[in-house]
């Protein structure tokens, strides 16, 4: 079975701070995290003036302060970018970031990243896919806040220009999300629609989801991450400390165990109760040699060792090749 990639969504808690983001960066790659994500973008290139916060940004920021004015301040340098890909490097973790907007492609491009992320909210960005497509690399596509329909018609993009390297990932785009909203069976439906690889991006709280999203075949897992959720910013307070974040990678990395695989076989550790715990065909009652063998004449005994119930057919209407005592435990080279 494949690993399961666990991503930790670093997004915008390092707050434009590159030495925080690399504290971050080591801090997941310490936890177990396969992948680090980040978000690129320029708030004059994707956010007009008037635009409104939603209400978990109200919460969790100041409400005097203007959506563009919470993006702005998020932004990361260019040449921060360049040395946080390069640390990241350094550290063999794998750098990732969302675009939000064209030239944002560009820088991550000239980062050379290994493949791209796309957000629930640019699922219908054609512009941002037609750019991202021309890069024929890899895509991560969350699907948050979409219908099936609009899915489909993103897909289709991607199919008409040959392009088959996509990963879907169920999300519900609130902060946190809700347990009665995660519908976590449509992992199961996406599979079987669009035949490709499906993982989730949790934005729940605890664990649970994550586990149960592993059972119905994810293959990919995505959490906010941070090392403070006293920090500023609109993500903070639903993000995982390093502390949770590791117990969330050990809990996912159990239930890759526990699911196994489709081969049902007796398991190694069973092996001692098989041979203890089933019965084995044996004599009710003392029988003398010839004796053709009836049903009255057996009955079911632990331990499992010789002949089980399935092979009666084996055994009834034979004849005894020698006597034997009551509760012995027939064998095949005993009749004739």
């Amino acid at each position: 079975m494949k690993k399961i990639t666990i991503i930790a969504e670093i997004g915008v808690n390092h707050n434009g701070n590159l030495s925080l983001a690399k504290k971050m960066v080591k801090a997941a790659k310490k936890c177990g995290a396969d992948v680090v994500k980040f978000q690129t973008f320029y708030a004059d290139e994707f956010v007009k003036f008037n635009t409104k916060k939603v209400k978990y940004q109200l919460e969790s920021t100041s409400k005097k302060e203007s959506h563009y004015k919470m993006i702005k301040k998020l932004e990361v340098k260019k040449t921060d970018f360049i040395k946080l890909k390069k640390y990241c490097d350094k550290l063999k973790i794998e750098f990732l970031s969302t675009p939000y907007h064209l030239i944002s492609v560009d820088l991550l491009e000239k980062l050379k990243v290994k493949r791209y992320k796309v957000a629930s909210a640019d699922l219908v960005d054609i512009l941002l896919h037609k750019k991202i497509i021309s890069t024929k690399k890899p895509v991560i596509l969350s699907v948050g806040m979409a219908t099936i329909l609009e899915i489909k018609k993103t897909i289709d993009l991607y199919k008409r220009n040959k392009f088959s390297k996509l990963t879907l990932l169920h999300c519900v785009s609130n902060y946190p999300s809700s347990f009665k909203s995660l519908n976590l069976k449509v992992i199961l439906k996406l599979k079987k629609l669009f035949k490709f690889p499906v993982g989730f991006s949790d934005h729940s709280l605890g664990k649970e989801a994550a586990i149960v999203a592993v059972g119905m075949g994810a293959e990919m897992i995505e959490k906010h991450f941070t090392i403070n959720k006293n920090l500023p910013g609109p993500d903070q307070k639903t993000s995982m400390t390093p502390k949770e974040f590791s117990d969330y990678v050990k809990a996912i990395r159990n239930a890759e165990i526990m699911l196994g695989s489709e081969s049902k076989k007796c398991q190694l550790e069973e092996k001692e109760m098989r041979k203890i715990s089933r019965k084995s065909i044996v004599l009710k009652k003392t029988m003398k040699r010839h004796q053709v063998l009836r049903e009255k004449d057996i009955t079911m005994k632990r331990p499992g060792t010789g002949l089980n119930g399935q092979n009666l057919n084996l055994v009834l209407g034979k004849k005894l090749r020698s006597s034997f005592r009551k509760d012995h435990q027939l064998k095949l080279s005993d009749l004739i």
